[in-house]
């Protein structure tokens, strides 16, 4: 038998009386959205804490103490709420991977704790947190930012974890061949000749590895450990050393290291730490607050009441804040617009087409996976905005969402060639209709894919951008057929 009280809320439970009927009572009336990651299959309205429940059954030990259910449980539930517009655009709340959270069918245990802590989130002056967890940390955390750029949090810093001195490092034997085969597959370009770790964290984290021979010659750590698998390459707390033709990796923790580590959990639990402190060692600040308060309550909304307005001629579709510095009639005045004025020059146009414009960065980041030097990112029939008073200090935000709907207008007839091609005829064209010049750059080096879709700075970014538009515009200039260029 079970106890446990946290705030007002106290349930007695035992593992082997707790149903989903019980949990679907529990969650109050909120559901869980639950989509397929792969974009194909069901999508299912999940009661909170039955959804709880299954990814408890997907992310944590299966013989841990009930300590570490219940800590989990609480930041399950709190990543839930606050990510529940993660995949708006793809018609549900969250996926049913990595990419989210994994749910599995869950059992006795799994339950119980769902129950035992059935109402409660984290909370950071009042508004749920945005929290993270991983498998192991390895015995230091990790700092958000240098996994995800401009995931800035004051309670999630790289701390020691001393529970971890037992732990046994993981090896990864990878040949140049296949390292080289991996890479070229995310677009980078040559023969590679040797890995060296060029920058690490805090936490003794690669966060950037030096590649010989490749262009470009830099990628993220991060971005490396999930172009090779992240089931073989456990973290980015690793060494690399060639040996022959071998890059040999040893390692430490399993995951990205960020928020609370399950197993770290776990084992402090087993050593008679409660949940309360378990939370505070991995989330400094955070409160553990009952769902139904206004605070919370009020928090949660902001991430969907998004005013949606459709084009007049039903075409185009605007997704704007409610607080945006922008109206949903603008934005559709402004797409429409850049539209028609593209669709005339390129002999191509589209419907329908939906504009989202982000509330802030991080809503941005979750759901397009892009950094936040990135302004909008344009895939199928839709474009993701940053804030529109971002892109009012950038290079504004018409000339952005002009760039944003010429890809998607070139998309099509490009999808075979390289991105430089794509995202050169974008700024190309976008420039022109504007009554702009185009750039050109006589004859720079057109960029690699890797450099325009994993750039791992501001200025690399920008400058492979430059760089891709001045490519396009000799090169059509040869041409004459924007079509033709490769």
């Amino acid at each position: 038998m079970t106890f446990v009280a946290f705030a007002a809320v106290v349930y007695v439970v035992s593992a082997q009386e707790v149903t989903e009927a019980q949990l679907a009572v529990a969650s109050g009336g909120r559901t869980v959205r639950l989509g397929p990651a792969s974009g194909a299959g069901p999508v299912a309205d999940v009661p909170l804490e039955v959804y709880v429940a299954r990814v408890l059954a997907g992310e944590a030990e299966p013989k841990a103490p009930d300590g570490e259910f219940q800590a989990l449980a609480i930041a399950i539930r709190t990543y839930a709420l606050v990510n529940a517009s993660r995949h708006a655009r793809n018609g549900f709340d969250v996926c049913d991977s990595t990419h989210c959270q994994v749910p599995r069918t869950a059992n006795a245990v799994t339950r119980a704790a769902a129950l035992a802590t059935a109402g409660q989130i984290l909370t950071w002056k009042g508004v749920p947190a945005e929290v993270f967890y991983s498998a192991s940390c390895g015995g230091y955390s990790e700092s958000p930012a240098l996994v995800w750029p401009g995931a800035d949090y004051p309670y999630m810093r790289s701390a020691p974890d001393d529970v971890h001195d037992e732990d046994v490092p993981w090896t990864l034997d990878l040949t140049l061949q296949d390292a080289q085969r991996i890479l070229t597959g995310i677009g980078f370009e040559g023969r590679l000749r040797d890995v060296d770790v060029d920058e690490r964290s805090a936490s003794g984290r690669a966060t950037r590895l030096r590649l010989a021979g490749m262009q470009p010659n830099v990628i993220a750590g991060d971005q490396f450990r999930l172009a090779v698998g992240a089931a073989r390459v456990r973290s980015t707390a690793f060494s690399v050393e060639q040996r022959g033709s071998t890059l040999r990796f040893e390692g430490r923790g399993y995951g990205h290291g960020v928020g609370m580590c399950v197993i770290g959990a776990g084992r402090r639990a087993a050593r008679g730490e409660g949940v309360r402190a378990i939370l505070a060692h991995y989330y400094p600040g955070l409160e553990v607050t009952p769902l139904g308060g206004a605070a919370a309550e009020t928090a949660r909304v902001p991430a969907a009441p998004a005013v949606v307005a459709p084009a007049p001629r039903g075409g185009i579709v605007a997704v704007v804040p409610a607080a945006s510095s922008t109206t949903n009639a603008e934005v559709v005045r402004l797409a429409a617009r850049a539209h028609d004025a593209l669709a005339g020059v390129l002999g191509t146009s589209m419907a329908p087409l939906t504009v989202r414009v982000h509330e802030s960065l991080e809503s941005f980041r979750l759901a397009t996976g892009r950094p936040w030097w990135v302004s909008s990112v344009s895939e199928g029939t839709s474009i993701d905005l940053v804030p529109a008073a971002l892109l009012a200090q950038r290079d504004g935000f018409e000339a952005a969402l002009r760039i944003a709907v010429a890809e998607l207008l070139v998309a099509d007839a490009l999808k075979d060639r390289p991105a430089w091609v794509r995202v050169g005829a974008a700024r190309y064209f976008a420039r022109t209709v504007s009554g702009g010049t185009p750039r050109t750059s006589g004859r720079d080096r057109c960029p690699a894919d890797a450099e325009l879709t994993l750039a791992i700075s501001a200025p690399a970014q920008r400058d492979a951008e430059a760089r891709a538009e001045g490519c396009f515009a000799r090169e059509y200039a040869r041409t004459k057929d924007w079509r033709a260029v490769r």
